[in-house]
C-alpha cells in the first residue's frame, strides 16, 4: 500500500505563492474536498461520512498552519479575493460546512483579479497523470507563455500535480456580466488554439470562485501507484 502519510512538503514555496495572491488585508477560502478530522487534528480523505472542510483566511501564517495538517488530501483555494465578511463562517481556521453556510459563491467574490489557465492532460476521470502525460501539459503551458509574452510577462505558473497552471494578474475587474465575459472569452480563445485530443484546457476556470491546487502542497486524486503518482503541486517561477 503506498505510504498516506504526506504533510505539507515545501512550506517556503506554499508561503511563497500566498504572498504573491494574497495582497494584504485580502480574504481567501481555503477547501478540502471529501475530507475529515482525525483525532490528532490532521485533516485526511474520507471515503466515508466525508465532509467539505472549508475556511476564510486573510493570515497567510494561519493558513499555512493548516495546510501543514493534511495528510494524504488535496487543498484547494479561490485565487480570486473573496468579500471579508465571509470570515465570519470559519476565521482563518478549517470546519466543516454545510447548507447556507456552504462554500464561496461566485458572487461572494469581491475582485476578479486573476486568469486562471488549469492545462491537463487527457486521461480518464479520478486518476493521477503518467510522467509522459505530465510533461506533455507542461509543454503546452510553456506553449501558451511563449506564443502570449504579454501574458508570461504577468502570470505566476507552475504545476498541478498532475499538468499544469497558469494564473496572470489582471487589473482588478469588478465582479459584474460583462468582467465575466471578458474572461470567459479570453479562456476560449487560448483554448480553442491550444486544445488537443491530448492535452486541454479548461475553460469552466472562467468562473470567479473557481478553485485551483495549492502549490507546495500535494495532489492526491485516486490511489497513488508508481505509473501514476501523486506529486506535488509547484510554484515554477521564482
Amino acid at each position: 500500500m503506498p505510504d498516506r502519510l504526506h504533510p505539507l512538503q515545501d512550506l517556503a514555496m506554499a508561503r511563497r505563492f500566498l504572498i504573491a495572491v494574497m495582497s494584504q488585508g485580502a480574504c481567501h477560502e481555503l477547501c478540502v474536498l471529501r475530507g475529515q478530522f482525525t483525532r490528532g487534528r490532521r485533516i485526511e480523505s474520507a471515503q466515508q461520512y466525508a465532509s467539505t472542510l472549508a475556511g476564510w483566511y486573510d493570515d497567510v501564517d494561519k493558513m499555512l498552519a493548516d495546510l501543514k495538517r493534511l495528510d494524504g488530501v488535496s487543498a484547494y483555494f479561490t485565487p480570486n479575493p473573496v468579500d471579508p465578511a465571509l470570515l465570519a463562517r470559519a476565521d482563518n481556521q478549517l470546519v466543516r460546512i454545510s447548507g447556507q453556510n456552504g462554500r464561496t459563491a461566485d458572487e461572494n467574490i469581491a475582485q476578479i483579479r486573476w486568469l486562471y489557465v488549469d492545462i491537463d492532460p487527457v486521461r480518464p476521470a479520478g486518476i493521477s497523470s503518467t510522467n509522459d502525460e505530465l510533461a506533455a501539459a507542461v509543454e503546452r503551458r510553456d506553449r501558451v507563455l511563449d506564443t502570449f509574452p504579454e501574458l508570461r510577462a504577468s502570470a505566476l505558473w507552475g504545476q498541478s500535480g498532475n499538468g499544469a497552471w497558469i494564473l496572470a494578474r489582471l487589473q482588478d475587474l469588478p465582479n459584474v456580466e460583462p468582467s465575466r465575459t471578458s474572461v470567459a472569452d479570453a479562456l476560449a480563445g487560448i483554448a480553442s488554439r491550444f486544445s488537443d485530443a491530448q492535452v486541454t484546457i479548461d475553460v469552466s476556470t472562467r468562473n470567479p470562485a473557481r478553485l485551483m491546487c495549492v502549490p507546495g502542497t500535494l495532489k492526491c486524486k485516486g490511489s497513488s501507484r508508481a505509473d501514476r503518482p501523486w506529486r506535488l503541486v509547484t510554484l515554477d517561477i521564482r
